[in-house]
C-alpha cells in the first residue's frame, strides 16, 4: 500500500476531469448533487478568500498521476467547483465582496500594500473579475492519493472518513453493501425502467431512494426474513448481502426490470405518476416474478400481462383494496404482504379467465 500528499491547484484537476482522467464513479459513494446552493456558495466564497478546505482523497490505480484516478472522498466538492467553473450557476446573492491584498516593494525595498475590493454576489465564473479567476484557477487542493489498498481497506477507509457525516439510510444501506455489490446495484439503476419510467424526484435519487427500491424488491424475491419495508431493514438487507453474497438474486432482479419495462403499457403521464412510485415498484416486481408460480394452467404471453398491468392501474388497484394497504404504516410487514397478496389474487383471477374463455 502506498500513501502520499501531493497540492494541485483547481486548473490542473478541472483539466483532468475534462479529460476523464479523474472519476467519480466510486460505488459507494453518494450521489453528487447533495449541497444547496447556499453550501456550493460557500466552498466558492471560501477559495476567493483563501480559507484553507479539506483534503481531497483520490484512489490511484496505476503508477503516474491521474492516470487513472477515482475520487473517494471530496465529490461534492470538486463537483460544485467543476460546475462553477463551467458557468454552472451563479453564487448567492448574499455573500459579501472579496478583498485581496497585492504586495509589491518601492525603489527602497519597502513593501507596498494594495487593497482591492471586488463583488462576487449574484455571478457566475466567466464574470468574476479577472483577478479573481486567477484565484480561483490557482488555488491548491491538498490531495491524498491511495494506491495498492484492497477494496475493503478502501471502503473501510471511506467509512471513516465519512463516520460524522450525515448519510441518509437509504445512503448508508449503498456503504454496507461494499464496493462490488454495489457496483452491480448500480447496474440496475442504470437500467432502462430507472431512466425513462420510474417516478423518483431528484432529491429521492440524491437520497438514495432508488438503490432502497433495489433491495426492498431483492428482499421480495429472496428468503430474507424482512421485519418491515423501513429504512433500517433495508441496511439490515444489504449487511447481509454483503456477508452472503447472491450473485443469481442480483440478475434475476436485474432480468426482472429490464423485462418490467418491456411490458409495461404504453407511457402516461398521469398513471406513471401515480403507480410507479416507490411503494408500488417492488410489488410490481414480486408480481412479475409471480406469473411462473401461479397455480393456473395458463402461460401468460407479454401482450397479456400488458393488458393485465393496463386493468390494474386503470381500475384493479383501486377497486381491489390494494390502496388500502398503501396507507399510514405502509412499511409495516403487513401492509406489504398485503399489497403483494391482492395484486397476486387479481392476477390469478385474470389467469383463471383467460383460461375460461380459451376453453369457451
Amino acid at each position: 500500500m502506498e500513501k502520499r500528499t501531493q497540492n494541485y491547484n483547481l486548473e490542473e484537476i478541472i483539466e483532468r476531469m475534462d479529460k476523464k482522467k479523474l472519476t467519480f464513479d466510486y460505488p459507494i459513494q453518494r450521489e453528487s448533487g447533495q449541497w444547496d446552493k447556499s453550501q456550493r456558495s460557500l466552498l466558492i466564497d471560501s477559495i476567493l478568500n483563501g480559507y484553507f478546505l479539506p483534503e481531497i482523497y483520490i484512489i490511484r490505480e496505476g503508477t503516474e498521476d491521474f492516470t487513472p484516478m477515482s475520487v473517494l472522498d471530496g465529490k461534492q466538492r470538486l463537483t460544485t467547483l467543476y460546475e462553477f467553473a463551467k458557468d454552472g450557476f451563479a453564487l448567492s446573492n448574499d455573500l459579501d465582496d472579496v478583498t485581496i491584498v497585492d504586495v509589491s516593494f518601492d525603489e527602497d525595498k519597502n513593501p507596498v500594500k494594495e487593497e482591492k475590493t471586488y463583488s462576487i454576489a449574484k455571478k457566475k465564473f466567466s464574470e468574476l473579475d479577472i483577478e479573481l479567476q486567477k484565484v480561483f484557477n490557482k488555488y491548491k487542493l491538498e490531495v491524498k492519493l491511495l494506491a495498492g489498498f484492497s477494496d475493503e481497506q478502501i471502503e473501510d477507509q471511506f467509512f471513516r472518513l465519512n463516520n460524522g457525516a450525515t448519510f441518509t439510510k437509504s445512503q448508508k444501506a449503498n456503504v454496507k453493501l461494499g464496493t462490488e455489490l454495489a457496483g452491480k446495484i448500480k447496474e440496475i439503476e442504470e437500467c432502462v425502467f430507472f431512466e425513462n419510467r420510474a417516478v423518483f424526484s431528484n432529491l429521492q435519487r440524491k437520497r438514495g431512494e432508488v438503490t432502497s427500491c433495489i433491495l426492498q424488491s431483492m428482499m421480495l424475491l429472496s428468503d430474507f426474513e424482512y421485519r418491515s419495508f423501513a429504512a433500517g431493514e433495508v441496511v439490515r438487507f444489504a449487511e447481509c448481502l454483503n456477508e452472503n453474497p447472491d450473485y443469481g438474486l442480483i440478475d434475476k432482479t436485474k432480468d426482472l426490470f429490464n423485462k418490467l419495462f418491456c411490458v409495461l403499457p404504453p407511457y402516461d403521464r398521469e398513471t406513471d405518476k401515480n403507480c410507479l412510485k416507490k411503494i408500488h415498484i417492488p410489488i410490481l416486481i414480486k408480481n412479475l416474478d409471480t406469473i411462473k408460480k401461479l397455480d393456473v394452467d395458463y402461460d401468460l404471453t407479454d401482450d397479456q400481462y400488458t393488458e393485465f398491468l393496463k386493468k390494474w392501474f386503470e381500475v384493479w388497484n383501486d377497486t381491489s383494496g390494494y390502496l388500502e394497504f398503501c396507507k399510514q404504516g405502509s412499511t409495516g410487514k403487513a401492509k406489504v404482504e398485503g399489497r403483494i397478496e391482492t395484486m397476486e389474487k387479481e392476477l390469478k383471477e385474470y389467469a383463471i379467465q383467460l383460461v375460461m374463455e380459451k376453453g369457451a
